[in-house]
């Protein structure tokens, strides 16, 4: 009997189709319980409308038909037709029902049958696109105790299907005979499931589970890594992650190798109110070796642990620590866990605030080298250091004081304690041609108390030197504008002067034997990347910059000088190219036209033959879809230590972005010094909305005692959203 409503059927009506919308989303979607107690405040408004509304008095039941839509909470429901009973408690959508949620998640189904309590319900024909684009589908859904949602003969998949003839199979797409959703568990359960490739199955288990897609963190499997190695044989590796709580976890790695047996590997990981830190690390045990790579029938416990750490005290100061240790040398190399050759462990704090700085370092070193002695290893406990800067004076200047102290102690060598105080005075002065002088004056002060500085010299010792220097920079930046380009020229000349010496013998060279004299310390009023050695004598540094910049974003540099003295300085070895009068030419090219290239070449010219004596080229060529790197670098023994010595090298990347979801990457490094390979790596990539995998392979030809030169191969793949 249509069109016979009155108010109190309206209010009824509004309520049900509320409760549906809220129903077929939050019982099937994401398992939340809507309330509906009698005793709670009633629904919110809706906007409902359909063609037809009617009661039919002799089924007890408000019919709703003709593309009836509801509105609720930003919830939209579309259905051919809509049915209460009021007898039995239970509404009915049929044909073509379609939900929509705030979330982007889309429900289809053919018909939903639920009791108005929302405790029950059957859906049947269901299909859900996700807000992440996943995609299922079942022939039924079923809600029962108020907390499972039952899905049968169900599928699975986040891959897009593509409509063309002959492409409409995903991926990889997971089937299954029932799915069962636990609300409280936040778990997702699968009995009898085929996981299918292409539309072909390629892995069944009776049994198999992982979180809902609302979970973000939860304990289980992640993706195995899987390869191979001429030295350690197969390799297979499955993490398990452990969610401890929301502000901690755990990542337990084993690694299987066929020859070497199983390493234990993890990470834990902490964040805490007023920071973060985690801790990595890894443990086996193997038969010994010797130098010649050859078992000497022990057994030995190997391993590592690096971890790292960094928390606010306040918003200015900073405290944190890193701690990088192995059991032996060649550990980390022989397992491929890292390359570096030299494990740095550091307890830090630090403060800022406005131009002052503070900070304390303490420093232990584990040199993996063949030639380093643990004896002779530095260790630095503690260096403090303070920097501040005054605020400008009615003259103009503006005062800086630094400090620095230093322990460095060896367990088996020389230590030595040091006091370094600077004060310094710096003024800038812009004239009206445009010229800009900065002069400035230094004074610093250093006391160092020494012992056993050598086998012939095991006595305490107590040096200082006094170091003032005195300066000015001139510099007059010109520019010249077209309607596409704007150019700027700048010739720089500094005048230094500092008395000669202030390098006794008797003062060791702790943190500054490695020196390179290049474009970045040209005009550097102080070389030495540490304070045991110090540059005197008077001298000038003298350097021209251009620069060409287009309105398109292309730019173009070049910086060029030259250091002149009144005579030798003995301070720098001759290797370096600043001991003579007249020290070598040093320089910086740059070149970028475009995205497509950029050019970096740093240069040190021989200053009588114009030889290159340094020389560092870095280029990048090509679009983002296929991009090329090439370095190369050639050094001359430039260094106060004699143990260190040049090299050159040249390295190549490629990145090939084959199409949309495939790329290729290749590398190379060759010593040219040793008309060598150093390493070779290549690896295949595919990547879509569903899936990652990768096949990679390295070849090292490095030796150093039980690490041989190595082949190894790599595959991972990683099924996105199944945990």
């Amino acid at each position: 009997m249509a069109e016979q409503v009155t108010d109190s059927v309206k209010v009824s009506m509004g309520s049900t189709l509320a409760r549906l919308a809220l129903s077929i989303l939050l019982l099937i979607v994401t398992g939340h319980r809507a309330n509906a107690a009698d005793n709670e405040a009633p629904p919110e408004k809706i906007l409902f409308q359909a063609d037809n509304l009617a009661y039919d008095q002799n089924a007890n039941a408000i019919v709703a038909e003709g593309r009836v839509e509801a509105v609720y909470q930003n919830r939209i429901l579309f259905a051919d037709k809509v049915i209460y009973d009021q007898d039995t408690g239970t509404v009915t959508a049929s044909g073509n029902v379609v939900l929509t949620d705030p979330e982007g998640n889309t429900l289809f189904a053919k018909q939903a049958r639920l009791a108005d309590d929302l405790r029950e319900g059957v859906i049947r024909g269901i299909g859900l696109r996700l807000a992440d684009d996943s995609a299922m589908a079942a022939n039924e859904a079923r809600r029962r105790d108020d907390r499972y949602t039952e899905l049968h003969y169900a599928v699975y998949s986040p891959c897009e299907i593509c409509p063309e003839k002959g492409k409409t199979v995903p991926t990889w797409q997971l089937k299954a005979r029932q799915v069962t959703h636990d609300q409280e568990a936040q778990r997702i359960y699968y009995n009898h499931a085929f996981l299918e490739a292409f539309g072909v199955p390629v892995l069944y288990t009776p049994y198999l589970s992982h979180p809902d897609p609302g979970v973000k963190r939860k304990s289980g499997f992640l993706a195995p890594d899987f390869g191979s190695s001429s030295e350690l044989g197969t390799k297979v590796e499955v993490p398990y992650y452990w969610s401890i709580s929301p502000s901690r976890d755990l990542t337990f790695s084993p690694l299987y190798t066929s020859r070497e047996g199983p390493v234990l590997k993890g990470e834990y990981r902490v964040f805490t109110q007023s920071g973060r830190y985690e801790f990595s690390g890894s443990l086996t045990r193997v038969d010994e070796r010797d130098e010649q790579d050859a078992k000497t029938g022990d057994k030995m416990t190997r391993g590592h642990i690096f971890g790292r750490g960094l928390f606010a005290a306040d918003p200015n100061t900073l405290w944190g620590f890193t701690v990088e240790r192995s059991t032996d040398d060649t550990y980390l190399s022989r397992y491929d866990l890292t390359d570096i050759d030299t494990l740095t462990s550091q307890l830090f704090a630090e403060r800022i605030k406005g131009r002052n700085y503070g900070g304390v370092d303490f420093f232990l070193f584990q040199g993996l080298n063949r030639n380093d002695d643990p004896g002779l290893t530095p260790m630095i406990l503690p260096l403090l250091q303070y920097s501040a800067v005054a605020e400008p004076q009615h003259y103009g200047g503006r005062l800086s004081f630094d400090a620095n102290a230093l322990i460095l102690r060896r367990s088996d060598g020389a230590d030595t304690h040091r006091l370094s105080l600077t004060g310094g005075w710096k003024r800038d002065y812009i004239s009206t041609a445009g010229e800009i002088y900065t002069m400035f004056a230094n004074l610093r002060g250093d006391a160092y108390y020494l012992t056993d500085q050598g086998p012939q010299n095991t006595d305490e010792t107590v040096q200082g030197r006094a170091l003032p220097q005195i300066g000015m920079e001139w510099r007059l930046p010109m520019a010249r504008h077209h309607e596409t380009v704007s150019q700027i020229v700048e010739p720089i000349a500094q005048l230094i002067y500092s008395p000669y010496g202030g390098n006794p013998s008797s003062v060791p060279n702790e943190d500054s034997g490695s020196f390179e004299f290049d474009d970045t310390n040209l005009f550097s009023t102080a070389r030495f990347p540490g304070l045991d050695r110090w540059e005197g004598g008077p001298r000038a540094n003298v350097g021209m910059r251009w620069g060409a910049y287009s309105a398109s974003g292309g730019a173009a540099s070049i910086l060029v000088g030259q250091v002149f003295r009144l005579k030798e300085d003995s301070t720098f070895a001759p290797e370096t190219g600043l001991d003579d009068q007249r020290s070598d030419y040093v320089g910086r090219i740059k070149l970028s036209p475009g995205d497509w290239f950029d050019l970096v070449h740093r240069f040190r010219l021989d200053r009588e033959t114009l030889d290159y004596s340094r020389s560092e080229v870095d280029l990048a060529a090509g679009p983002e879809n296929f991009r090329l790197e090439v370095g190369y670098v050639r050094l001359a023994r430039e260094l106060t230590n004699a143990a260190l010595i040049g090299r050159e090298e040249i390295s190549a990347k490629l990145k090939f972005e084959l199409t949309e979801n495939w790329s290729a990457r290749a590398s190379t490094r060759r010593d040219l010094a040793q008309n060598s390979t150093v390493s070779n790596r290549a690896g295949l990539f595919y990547s879509d909305e569903c899936i990652d995998f990768g096949l990679t392979y390295d070849r090292s030809f490095t030796r150093d005692r039980d690490v041989e030169p190595s082949t190894s191969f790599g595959f991972k793949i990683a099924l996105r959203n199944l945990g």
